[in-house]
């Protein structure tokens, strides 16, 4: 049967599509709240794209179409999540009978698993932003105490807000934290015993914190100094990361602030860029755990919490770009008639090793003399 028979038949056997089974599929599938939410959002979109079009009966055409839609205006990965929503509905509805699986078989765009989304950041880069923030907390307590009208209240905010922001980079730099992780993690999710220090985190699909995840002793004395600070007077069941303004004060601090404060630490620290986000903080974390193992893809895999290796292999060529700027380099030398640095160094080091100590001794006689 072509193509134009299968949309034909599909149009014949399906009826109208009501919104109502798109409930009645989030009910069935019985996921946490977050995933329940993620379907909602995706099979909402395609929905309202169903209105818009006035499409009551779908067919596979309309599938791609809607797929189309989707790659004019949203990334690769982004399309990928919604289609794999209304992929999943349709089969849902094909099993029971109540509609056919027209998006069996419908690929989203490809994304590329070779290169990292966002720029890492090198070791002086992280030392810099965190002197940074350092900076900035002392300079806002300052601020804060050269002012008559303020109180030793507002003094101490000031204090806790640098300590929490620290504790927070801290954890996404060394440890690799996501975001979303910062923000579900609570205080007793943080222990040290017989002198190591860990925290519990709610990892990817985790209905729980029972990923135990070491960090260095300095790090947990990071979070142990913001937990003295805090004004709220945390139990082990308070959040970890929690706002300080009069009105949130205490209320754990969801993922987009977290993002936009760690974001901002960057900034204030001199690395403003599209490419430097909070993740990228992950993905430093990531770059130098390779680089610490020896290119060790197993350890990394393990220390970054991915289910994939293939994630992982995004960290093994890093230095791609340095090397190609190297290439491009001695390409252009090449082509000028040029001699390139290493090769002349090289050069150079051959024609040493083949002069005597005395020859030496007056190379280094005439580059004394040249000196004065």
């Amino acid at each position: 049967m072509n193509a134009l028979q299968t949309t034909t038949a599909e149009m014949t056997a399906a009826p109208q599509l009501q919104a109502a089974l798109f409930y009645d599929f989030v009910a069935y599938i019985d996921r946490g709240a977050k995933t329940t939410r993620t379907y909602l959002t995706n099979l909402h979109q395609f929905w309202k794209w169903l209105q818009a079009t006035g499409t009551t009966k779908p067919t596979r055409q309309d599938i791609i179409l809607y797929r189309d839609y989707l790659a004019q205006s949203r990334k690769p990965n982004t399309v990928k999540q919604y289609l794999q929503s209304v992929r999943q509905f349709f089969s849902w509805t094909a099993a029971n009978g109540f509609y056919p699986d027209i998006a069996a078989n419908i690929h989203a765009p490809k994304v590329r698993q070779d290169a990292h989304k966002k720029d890492a950041l090198t070791a002086s880069d992280v030392l810099t932003i965190e002197k940074s923030i350092t900076a900035q907390a002392e300079a806002r307590t300052s601020a804060a105490a050269s002012q008559a009208k303020d109180t030793a209240g507002r003094i101490d905010r000031a204090t806790e807000q640098g300590k929490r922001l620290y504790a927070m980079y801290l954890l996404a730099v060394t440890a690799g934290l996501r975001t979303v992780e910062l923000s579900r993690a609570n205080v007793k999710d943080i222990e040290r015993r017989n002198g190591t220090a860990c925290i519990y985190i709610y990892g990817k699909g985790r209905a729980e914190a029972d990923q135990k995840k070491p960090i260095a002793p300095q790090v947990y004395d990071a979070i142990e100094n913001y937990l003295a600070s805090r004004k709220d007077r945390p139990t082990e069941n308070s959040p970890l990361f929690v706002a300080t303004g009069n009105r949130s004060g205490g209320k754990r601090l969801a993922t987009t602030t977290i993002s936009t404060m760690l974001k901002r630490a960057m900034q204030q620290a001199g690395y403003d860029s599209e490419r430097l986000t909070a993740h990228s903080l992950r993905h430093t974390a990531g770059n130098n755990v390779m680089e610490l193992t020896g290119e060790n893809l197993f350890i990394t895999q393990q220390y970054m919490r991915h289910a994939s290796p293939t994630t992982t292999e995004i960290y093994l060529h890093r230095d791609t770009e340095k090397q190609e700027a190297e290439i491009a380099q001695k390409l252009y030398n090449r082509y000028h008639g040029k001699a390139d640095s290493d090769d002349s160094r090289a050069q150079l080091e051959n024609i040493l090793q083949t002069m005597s100590a005395q020859h030496l001794q007056q190379l280094a006689g005439i580059a004394q003399s040249m000196a004065r």
